[in-house]
């Protein structure tokens, strides 16, 4: 039976920018209101045990997107999209009934930690469907949106937790919980595309043959034998820097400019606005480079990207401003907080493709699942120690630790650079072999 793909592209975007959105949001609701949180578990201004649980928030994530990216690259990911969607949007909704007190915080804990579970289950099942619906000279730009949509998830955490939650945190929270079930109930109705992905799908449409290629233990020796694969995928430094800007930025600018939330999430805002921009323009310049034969041109992109923000981000973190005088040093902070954001954008959907692109079909969600897992790993230890810095010594310091991290970030990637069209071609020559057996 001939299969009906004609809408399928564009549903299933609207419905994986949804979910993105909100397992992105949820991640983002504690920064806004870090120190009202820690009163209210007693913790008196205290954020060290505010930034451990998020620390065990994104490792239990971690591990569980392990062993769901494989059974993504196994079995029908459908259902693995519309379970987690539904943990995870569930015991969000339970952070409603979470009183005050030492009592609250462990009640609390056990909720963060189930709802990474569902996170786990989420990334890289939707990482791979979206592998299956774009063209191959379109990835860059087609992830693109996948980061937007976590982007915009920043956005809309910050966004409820600052005007909605600043009378009670944990009604942003049931918020998404609720968004979440909608989500889920709506992927009950979304028909999975087939493997083989867009470029190839006619050759098989026509007689009604199905890819049956699926992952096994074996495969993972032939995933762990490319060198760009391993330097992708344990470049766990990435996410650090982020990590701790995210966590610290609100308490940051309340306590070292006095700039009250209200105000930060306006220039969150912009600059969130300028990283969705370089996302979308660099993502658009690696599809076309690389379209013209130019296999690197996505590794030297997300290189530039981690590069060059470095300096802009670091002169704007040590310029002083606070109330009355906030002019210009808060515009100066931002002008270069968003030159370095927008080309930090590079990044984004230039490494979702170099991952597509290095690996099979049914090796994509295990390689994304295994990348995300030491990305987590970055974030899990930015918050942690960014809250510890920022407590010894100042907000100030703590954020300033992100910069260290992002100097270190480019050695990753160099080994891709050198490595990433030999394998490349390696995994079309096995992708083509594989076509011809089948038709």
């Amino acid at each position: 039976m001939k299969k009906d793909t004609n809408n399928l592209p564009l549903l299933s975007f609207i419905l994986f920018i949804l979910i993105a959105t909100l397992i992105s949001s949820i991640s983002n609701m504690i920064s806004p209101n870090l120190i009202a949180i820690s009163y209210f578990f007693g913790f008196g201004g205290d954020t060290t045990p505010l930034g451990v649980l998020t620390f065990s928030f994104t490792l239990a994530s971690g591990i569980f997107m392990l062993i769901f990216g494989y059974l993504a690259d196994k079995i029908t990911r459908k259902w693995i999209v519309f379970c987690g969607a539904f943990i995870f949007s569930l015991f969000a909704l339970l952070t409603i009934v979470i009183p005050s007190g030492g009592g609250g915080y462990i009640l609390f804990f056990f909720l963060t930690i189930i709802t990474g579970v569902g996170y786990g289950a989420l990334v890289p099942s939707i990482f791979s469907l979206i592998g299956d619906i774009i063209s191959r000279e379109s990835r860059s730009k087609g992830y693109s949106f996948f980061s937007i949509a976590s982007f915009f998830g920043i956005v809309v955490g910050t966004g409820l937790a600052t005007f909605i939650g600043s009378s009670d945190w944990r009604v942003p929270f049931f918020i998404i919980g609720f968004m979440g079930l909608v989500g889920a109930i709506l992927f009950i109705f979304f028909k999975e595309p087939s493997r083989i992905g867009k470029d190839q799908f006619y050759l098989l449409e026509k007689d009604g043959i199905e890819y049956t290629y699926r992952i096994n233990f074996s495969d993972l020796n032939t995933i762990f034998k490319k060198k760009a694969n391993i330097w992708l995928i344990i470049n766990f430094v990435d996410n650090i820097p982020s990590g701790i800007i995210l966590f610290l930025l609100y308490a940051y600018m309340e306590e070292y400019h006095g700039i009250p939330s209200e105000i930060t999430i306006f220039v969150m805002l912009l600059i969130l606005i300028f990283i969705i921009l370089g996302t979308i323009i660099f993502g658009i310049i690696g599809d076309r480079a690389f379209s013209k034969g130019n296999k690197k041109a996505r590794v030297k992109l997300a290189l530039f990207g981690n590069v060059f923000p470095i300096p802009f981000l670091f002169i704007a973190l040590i310029i002083p401003f606070r109330p009355p005088n906030i002019f210009p040093g808060l515009l100066i902070w931002i002008i270069l907080f968003m030159i370095g954001m927008f080309t930090n954008g590079a990044v984004n959907g230039n490494w979702y493709a170099t991952v597509a692109d290095l690996n099979l079909p049914e090796h994509r969600g295990t390689v994304l699942a295994a990348s995300n897992f030491f990305d987590i790993i970055g974030r899990a230890i930015g918050p942690l120690i960014g809250a510890v810095i920022a407590d010894l010594f100042e907000y100030v310091l703590g954020m300033m630790t992100a910069i260290f991290a992002w100097i270190l970030i480019p050695f990753f990637w160099i080994p891709v650079l050198r490595n990433v069209i030999k394998e490349m071609d390696e995994t079309e020559r096995i992708f083509q072999e594989r076509i011809q057996s089948l038709t």
